[in-house]
């Protein structure tokens, strides 16, 4: 028991523990750390998110109608090119068809993209995924039991809410899949915000150059190869067959990173090209969509954020919210004994710890029961000397009586 009680004292410092007291503690923990999550994640950081996946879809948009695609072959370019094409589109006629229809199929395809399945979903995998981070900083960490239990009725309330909510959402969208209008003021916020989603994909398509130069074995060789394909685009060079077996001296595997340097190096060029038209005069009127198709869907993207972070706000994170701390208190209160017990001890740190409280509690009741056994003894000893006191006094009482009678018979014989 010394020592027992020394390691609670020093190991401890007499912090008394149990499986109950250990999980309401870590509870009431996990949920504090919730409520501050709760609190500084809210409309303005799931509209940032959701922007941000809106602009990648608008880029995609932009790559498969205005862009240049990968160069699947060596074959003789035909026609003209999309660099060329694209250069003359800031002074293109307005009433041109050809735009007209890539800018009206490509915002077709933005709002039927399915933006409610893809804002619940977007906000739902956050939601979990910030979920997992708060268990990852707390002491259900060391608990798979609990993080399995913790990840469980998130996903099942994100599961119930993002049904309903995905549903609803598409209907209060369906106005902008037959009609849109645009404010100037959100031209030119769209205006602003589109350059920097084209700064930000320049800047990436960059690094890929670089990162392609670094494969092909440095600058030297990157030049000879993407001067070789370029030669091959323009019918300078004629090859025979289909060169999977290398070309102009290059093997194939050298040949098929010079296509995808060559298709990055076009695009870096196309997107500073629209990033130039962009900023210039035409695409400072609302009127000219046609020629500037990068604002206007970005126009279209931002209204569709907007619609969609007010309707997750309300009917997903706010239910969401109110509803995973009250499943977690049920989930957690409604453990048996021997499940608490489990779990606690599924920390080595705790199992100890609890360990060393029960070796304690255990020799101090088994000291306790001893004492009660002394005193037991104790009080029958004194017990038994009184009762052999008793016992004398009534004998001698009896013989002095005895001796007494003796008397008084032969004083009354002599008389």
């Amino acid at each position: 028991l010394t020592e027992a009680t020394y390691e609670f004292k020093v190991q401890y410092n007499e912090r008394p523990l149990s499986a109950e007291s250990y999980l309401a503690e870590s509870l009431d923990a996990f949920k504090h750390s919730f409520k501050g999550f709760s609190d500084s994640f809210g409309r303005h950081q799931l509209r940032d998110i959701l922007k941000h996946e809106l602009d990648q879809q608008v880029l995609n948009l932009l790559a498969s109608r205005y862009w240049n695609r990968p160069l699947e072959d060596l074959s003789a370019q035909e026609g003209e090119g999309f660099v060329e094409s694209l250069s003359a589109l800031p002074k293109a006629d307005p009433n041109d068809q050809l735009w007209r229809l890539k800018l009206d199929a490509s915002s077709a395809s933005l709002t039927k993209l399915g933006i409610g399945r893809l804002a619940t979903t977007v906000a739902a995998e956050c939601l979990q995924a910030h979920v997992e981070r708060l268990i990852s900083s707390s002491t259900f960490n060391a608990h798979p039991f609990a993080q399995t239990a913790i990840t469980q009725a998130a996903q099942g309330i994100l599961h119930d809410l993002a049904y309903d909510t995905s549903d609803e959402l598409e209907i209060c969208v369906k106005p902008y899949k037959h009609r849109i209008d645009l404010e100037d003021s959100e031209w030119m916020r769209s205006r602003e915000n589109v350059q920097k989603v084209l700064k930000a994909e320049l800047r990436d398509c960059e690094d890929a150059v670089k990162a392609v130069e670094a494969e092909m074995g440095g600058k030297k060789r990157f030049k000879d190869v993407v001067t070789f394909i370029d030669k091959v685009r323009k019918g300078d060079i004629n090859l025979e067959g289909n060169s999977s077996g290398g070309a102009g001296g290059f093997s194939a595997a050298l040949l098929a990173k010079g296509r995808e340097a060559v298709f990055l190096r076009d695009r870096a060029d196309i997107l500073r090209m629209r990033l130039l038209a962009v900023k210039g005069k035409a695409c400072a009127n609302k009127n000219n969509k046609y020629i500037c198709p990068e604002v206007f869907l970005d126009a279209v993207a931002d209204k569709l954020t907007t619609t969609a972070d007010l309707f997750i706000d309300a009917e997903l994170l706010s239910k969401f919210y109110y509803q995973f701390p009250r499943a977690l208190d049920s989930k957690f209160r409604s453990l048996t004994p021997q499940q608490l017990d489990q779990f606690a001890r599924e920390d080595p740190k705790i199992r100890r710890h609890l360990d060393v409280v029960h070796r304690k509690e255990l020799l101090e009741h088994v000291l306790k029961e001893m004492e009660a056994l002394k005193a037991l003894e104790a009080r029958e000893k004194r017990a038994g000397r009184g009762g052999r006191e008793s016992a004398s006094r009534h004998s001698e009482r009896d013989r002095l009586g005895d001796e007494t009678s003796d008397r008084r018979k032969r004083g009354w014989g002599l008389f």
